[in-house]
């Protein structure tokens, strides 16, 4: 089957699309993670290891849970 130029590119914006919502999905619960993890009381530099969020990012959502 031939897929047209404009079909190529739906499905090219589709995937595309996907894989942003994936990320946004993984990042969310990289979030969620971390804040139960600082709830008890674990150390930022490990937290940060395993969810792989950046140590900044990690004294933000500490602060909001002050």
């Amino acid at each position: 089957m031939v897929m047209t130029t404009a079909q190529l590119l739906h499905k090219e914006g589709r995937e595309e699309g996907l894989e942003q919502g994936l990320e946004r999905g993984r990042h969310a619960k990289a979030i969620e993670t971390a804040r139960k993890m600082l709830e008890e009381g674990l150390d930022l530099f490990m937290i940060s290891r395993v969810t792989g969020l950046p140590e900044d990012t990690l004294i933000e959502i500490r602060d909001t849970l002050l």
